[in-house]
């Protein structure tokens, strides 16, 4: 099977090897070192070596040998539905569109294709990592699609996140307005506060509950949209998300995690969940509502936080 992708800017400069495996984690390191190995790794269509650097919206090709589909958790849920709307309730562990191996284990193409109904119309508003879980709303139309998408550039769409964090904020509530851009030196993509290309960004949190002595629940809301803006405020602070190993880890402990991810519990992933979208409905001009509960692998989390202080 022949695919290929374009290096995003986060990822310039960066070893082929790290590209591909920290993009795309369907085929492990020693996987990608091996095709490397074999001449089936392509640089704007030239073989390319492990070490070498790819630049951004350079085009990485490859023949991937045919594989199963992977296995994932389709298990979401649909919140709301009208006829210019899809409200999901998307658990942790699915991805929102295609990528490599997962071309058919994803959330658009099983609503589009496998959910019964199908919805082939619906498009992505917003999306959400694969290891974030909580809210993704769709439109049914271009024109539907276009105005939820200008709600969210110009702040008209209230988000509303709960995440379990490390300590508890002093004060534990307030704001946090530090700016957010690339980190140039990092071997591994990632952003943080400051630097030349740094964008506003504004963050406001709140303490819900403490949760033993080491860790706390939180509710967030983020007045902009910068890539991984939650994860970087909260590090920045010093409570980072728990499960959070991009955020938490050095480059060489990242890769090694990512490679050897331990086994199944939510410190997996970041335990962070888009709980509550806020919106004026483009069609009906009422406000609009949708809330998804939290995760259950976080409510689990909780609960064993819980336990454990008695």
């Amino acid at each position: 099977m022949q695919v290929s992708s374009k290096v995003p800017t986060t990822f310039n400069g960066v070893s082929v090897l790290d590209y591909l495996s920290v993009r795309f984690t369907y085929l492990p390191e020693s996987g990608w070192r091996q095709m490397l190995l074999d001449g089936r790794i392509f640089c704007n269509g030239a073989p390319c070596e492990a070490t070498q650097p790819v630049a951004k919206d350079d085009i990485i090709g490859c023949e991937l040998p045919d594989f199963e589909t992977p296995e994932v958790n389709l298990d979401y849920e649909i919140v709301y539905e009208d006829e210019w709307l899809l409200g999901i309730n998307k658990p942790a562990g699915l991805r929102v569109h295609s990528s490599g191996k997962f071309v058919n284990a994803n959330l658009i193409y099983h609503l589009r294709h496998i959910h019964q109904p199908a919805y082939p119309e619906a498009s992505l508003v917003n999306r959400l990592d694969a290891d974030t879980s909580g809210l993704v709303l769709l439109a049914r139309n271009k024109e539907v699609h276009s105005q939820l998408a200008q709600l969210f550039v110009e702040g008209g769409m209230e988000k509303r996140y709960l995440a379990v964090v490390a300590g508890c904020p002093t004060p534990t509530s307030g704001s946090i307005d530090s700016a957010i851009g690339p980190v140039k030196e990092a071997e591994i993509p990632r952003f943080w506060v400051g630097g030349a290309k740094a964008k506003p960004a504004v963050t406001h949190y709140r303490t819900l509950r403490q949760l033993g002595s080491h860790f706390s629940l939180l509710e967030l809301q983020p007045e902009t949209g910068r890539t991984h803006q939650l994860r970087v405020h909260l590090a920045a602070i010093g409570h980072p998300i728990a499960g959070d190993g991009l955020y938490t880890m050095n480059d060489a402990d990242y890769l090694h995690w990512r490679r050897n991810p331990p086994p199944q519990s939510v410190w997996q992933r970041q335990a962070l969940h888009s709980h509550q979208l806020q919106f004026l409905h483009p069609v009906l001009q009422t406000s609009c509502t949708l809330t998804a509960p939290l995760a259950a692998d976080i409510e689990r989390f909780i609960q064993q936080l819980k336990t454990a202080t008695g």
